[in-house]
């Protein structure tokens, strides 16, 4: 599902990098990592399920690092002067290991990385923000490198904990992307309980399984409006809605605009009219629970 968007963002953007990231091991969490220089002046955070770990250095002078929860509703930004741009984006699910709390606590927030990893996102923060030299993607890769090294040791790590219900949310994950069942009937084909599912899932992904299955139908939307060359309702039907009116009215409320202006923004550019509702980072108390080195070596299915 994430790889039509990737590459859209990967044409639009002047001077990104999209890839997967080189570590092998983080593979299995991470949908894929990205690093910009300027010029890119707007940025779209749709709802797709993710979280993403941000890497900015803005000037000489100031960085941050800095968690982007799953979003549930579109927000349009446009983005202040910066020098580089590190992102790693992890799959639906993905995230939970290497911040140790429940994702629905990241839902719809930006959370400064030290909020959840203490001293070590201070240190991680300072060996970024003096990595590299000048304003290039080699500059940019060293510092990708670098945290892509971070991620792998914390997943290695001895304190490196998720809940066994994980691996359910992550095969639920898998089922709703590709459509065509219902909530109800995933949590049967899993052998659990809708509660049970939709615990899971909220804890893991951070939104419950009817969300994400509403999250993925619009993510259909938008990669096959990408390519379509028929009418709007056959786009519905394709894309898993019953009619065209009930695509517009689910796009609206995911995306804040409908589909026609959505693709305007998307072919000039122009803003229109923004969403920017994440809240301010704010301070949350660090997670913790026992402890499961073996896990750091469970691959993540899929």
């Amino acid at each position: 599902m994430l790889e039509p968007i990737e590459q859209d963002i990967a044409r639009r953007a002047p001077h990104p990098e999209v890839g997967a990231p080189a570590s092998r091991v983080l593979r299995n969490f991470v949908a894929a990592v990205r690093t910009s220089t300027p010029p890119v002046t707007n940025i779209d955070l749709l709802p797709d399920g993710t979280t993403t770990l941000v890497f900015r250095l803005l000037d000489a002078d100031r960085a941050d690092l800095v968690v982007v929860g799953p979003k549930m509703r579109a927000v349009y930004k446009r983005v202040p002067r910066f020098q580089i741009v590190v992102q790693v984006v992890f799959r639906p699910g993905g995230a939970y290991p290497f911040f140790g709390v429940p994702m629905d606590e990241l839902a719809d927030r930006i959370v400064p990385a030290r909020d959840l990893w203490g001293g070590r996102a201070d240190a991680l923060l300072e060996q970024l923000a003096a990595a590299g030299a000048g304003v290039t993607l080699d500059a940019a890769r060293a510092r990708l490198e670098a945290i892509e090294r971070a991620l792998e040791g914390r997943l290695l790590g001895p304190d490196v904990f998720e809940p066994a219900s994980a691996a359910v949310a992550r095969a639920a994950v898998r089922k709703l992307s590709l459509g065509g069942g219902t909530v109800e009937e995933t949590a049967s084909a899993l052998h659990v309980s809708p509660r049970n599912l939709r615990r899971a899932f909220v804890a893991t992904v951070g939104v419950s399984p009817k969300q994400y299955a509403r999250i993925a139908r619009f993510q259909r939307v938008v990669a096959n409006m990408q390519v379509a060359r028929g009418a709007w309702s056959e786009v519905a039907l394709a894309s898993g809605y019953c009619d065209q009116p009930h695509l517009v009215r689910e796009f609206r409320e995911l995306a804040g605009l409908s589909p026609v202006e959505f693709m305007k923004r998307r072919s000039t550019g122009e803003i229109g009219r923004t969403r920017d509702e994440m809240e301010r980072p704010r301070a949350r108390p660090r997670l913790s629970g026992s402890r499961a080195a073996a896990f750091a070596r469970a691959s993540y299915p899929g």
